[in-house]
């Protein structure tokens, strides 16, 4: 496994060090150090981590009451002068990005310097935010220096990212961004380029008096909100009415896909275009195939269904980016930062982004 542990999530109870004190079990984490010692979790991490800017009044406290309470650190990732590089994957219904974050993963884990780092992996079960932030707070109690995060793009991640980082772990995003959070790097794909590229695509296929289908997964997202921006300035760019569109919101779930897809297309004879800003081709797909009905279809990601329907002739356009490089690639900043010094450049890094057509498989 080149050093990489991955494990799926599990209920935070089952997680930190028992120690059995007149009789019962009494489990101590980095929270409950925090709570006997009035003062934050970072706090508490940061003199774990040997860190500064802790008093020395506080800082005796702490270790009082860490000693007190028998806490120990789990050193298989702490030990020595080695580095706990955290990566939590993100739930998708498509194990191809689940498939594609942990090849990243494999891909790093063949380059960075093996002697210094462990990477430690968890993947989610979910998206909900309860679950990473209890991940979050996983990787803080194994003493990571930095993690790897996809998520959403609100306030409840952004402040355990401010939290992570009073602890002095380092945050990278990758795919979705939190751009007014305290991660010091993003890298994805262009986002706003990717939706202007499938709108040009689009504008290949249909005509101005045409009707539009563009079906997203949950706005909440960053990455499906830039990429929506993206197609839908290149539209107007292109000379098509505001009222050419429709645009749903389905939340990556099959049967809502399915459905609105296919009465889309039953109410409307003019809708000749459909563009997938998000997953679930299938159902886009399987729609059309009950309605029976040709319409120009540009999407995202080349996952097998959208590799089988661009083959098949089902779907026109893939417009697609490298996930993989993109986890690879935040793991090795992280890897240059911690290991060596090496400060991060650029707040958003890029990865390629490539237009795929029937030919080109």
């Amino acid at each position: 496994m080149l050093g990489i542990s991955v494990t799926r999530d599990k209920n935070a109870a089952d997680c930190g060090i028992l120690r059995q004190m007149g009789g019962e079990h009494m489990k101590h984490t980095v929270r409950s150090i925090a709570a006997l010692a009035g003062v934050s979790r970072g706090t508490v991490s940061r003199v774990l981590n040997n860190q500064p800017d802790v008093s020395p009044e506080v800082r005796a406290r702490v270790l009082r009451i860490i000693e007190e309470t028998g806490y120990r650190k789990d050193d298989r990732f702490t030990g020595g002068d080695r580095i706990c590089i955290g990566v939590i994957v993100a739930h998708w219904q498509d194990e191809y990005f689940t498939n594609g974050t942990l090849r990243g993963v494999h891909m790093a884990a063949r380059e960075i310097n093996a002697g210094k780092v462990t990477l430690e992996v968890r993947r989610m079960n979910s998206r909900s935010d309860e679950e990473y932030i209890r991940l979050c707070e996983q990787m803080l109690e194994l003493g990571v220096r930095g993690l790897v995060l996809n998520v959403p793009d609100n306030i409840y991640i952004a402040a355990e990212i401010e939290r992570l980082h009073q602890a002095g772990v380092v945050v990278v995003t990758y795919n979705s961004d939190l751009p007014d959070s305290a991660r010091v790097c993003h890298v994805g794909q262009d986002l706003i380029k990717s939706g202007r590229i499938a709108a040009g695509l689009m504008a290949r296929c249909i005509s101005p008096r045409d009707q539009l289908l563009v079906v997203t997964g949950n706005m909440e997202f960053r990455s499906h909100r830039l990429r929506v921006d993206g197609f839908l300035e290149r539209w107007k760019e292109l000379g098509f009415a505001s009222d050419s569109y429709r645009l749903a919101e389905c939340y990556e779930q099959y049967e809502l896909t399915y459905d609105t897809v296919r009465c889309a297309l039953e109410e409307n004879p003019h809708l000749h275009g459909i563009y997938m800003a998000t997953e679930n081709v299938r159902a886009c797909v399987d729609a059309l195939a009950r309605v029976r009905r040709r319409v120009a279809v540009v999407v995202n990601d080349l996952t097998p269904e959208a590799r089988r329907s661009l083959r098949s002739g089902r779907i026109d356009f893939v417009v697609e980016q490298d996930f993989s490089a993109q986890v690879y690639r935040a793991i090795m900043i992280l890897h240059e930062l911690l290991v060596y010094g090496h400060s991060v450049k650029l707040p958003v890094v890029y990865v390629n982004t490539s237009i795929i057509t029937r030919e080109l498989l």
